[in-house]
């Protein structure tokens, strides 16, 4: 087979795949759309599951516009902008304290709004949806009632939430954590920062977490190790003329470890 046969027969699988996903999209889209106009309870058979109805409708919209959303909730200093930064494969969350910058870059538009504390990143042409990420404030940065209303309402409305830890979990953790995973969307617990650990100590914080922080509330594949933004250690010649170990954060990039 040629060169020319080789990139025609690319060209028509990757065709193939794109018919696949926009048809997958539909089908999804239209079942849910089933499901939701099926729905015909009265008031007191709705008691009890406003909550998923509630999810259903939500779903629906965000199938219906488009739009697929993620949000990042953790700790301060837990790495969430480096995580939704590594995902990106850009510096578009800003990782201190002041947020705000637009970046185009080829033919993803992404546009960092803020609003209530939330950033959040829109990737215009991902498939056929817009993918929103969306940086929530520290659950320490915020106060008693207000955080938790904040995170709730986040959490209601995104399609997947990541909660970032960078170590055994606080009892600050687990309670946000507790209340998160009751509204009952898909979830991930990301153990970022893993880089700063040894090996050893890595397995052993993750089997705590996994057999007796959350064990009732997620899986074993609901947890994932990575590190958003690496630490890098080189040699450098000090003006004495001699070795000195030296360490800085790398490029953001997104090293998943199993």
């Amino acid at each position: 087979m040629n060169n020319n046969s080789l990139t025609d027969l690319d060209q028509t699988l990757d065709i193939i795949s794109a018919i696949q996903e926009d048809l997958n999209y539909q089908q999804a889209q239209a079942s849910l759309t089933a499901i939701v106009e099926q729905i015909d309870l009265d008031t007191t058979e709705k008691q009890g599951l406003e909550k998923e109805i509630s999810h259903l409708c939500t779903m629906l919209e965000n199938l219906n516009q488009g739009v697929v959303q993620i949000a990042a909730f953790g700790l301060v200093g837990r790495g969430k902008s480096s995580l939704l930064n590594a995902l990106l494969g850009e510096q578009v969350f800003t990782t201190g304290p002041v947020h705000g910058v637009t970046q185009t870059q080829q033919s993803a538009s992404w546009q960092l709004n803020q609003a209530e504390g939330l950033s959040t990143v829109t990737i215009s042409g991902w498939g056929n949806a817009q993918l929103q990420l969306i940086d929530t404030p520290g659950i320490d940065e915020v106060k008693g009632q207000e955080r938790e209303q904040l995170a709730i309402a986040v959490a209601q409305q995104v399609d997947l939430i990541l909660f970032v830890i960078a170590g055994d979990m606080s009892q600050v953790e687990f309670q946000a954590l507790s209340r998160l995973r009751a509204v009952g969307k898909p979830m991930l617990l990301v153990f970022n920062k893993i880089d700063q650990y040894p090996a050893t100590d890595q397995q052993l914080i993750y089997e705590k977490i996994r057999d007796e922080r959350v064990k009732e509330l997620l899986s074993p594949e609901e947890i994932i190790l990575v590190s958003a933004s690496p630490l890098v250690t080189e040699l450098r010649e000090n003006t004495q003329g001699k070795l000195e170990r030296y360490q800085y954060r790398g490029k953001q990039k997104l090293i998943i470890c199993s």
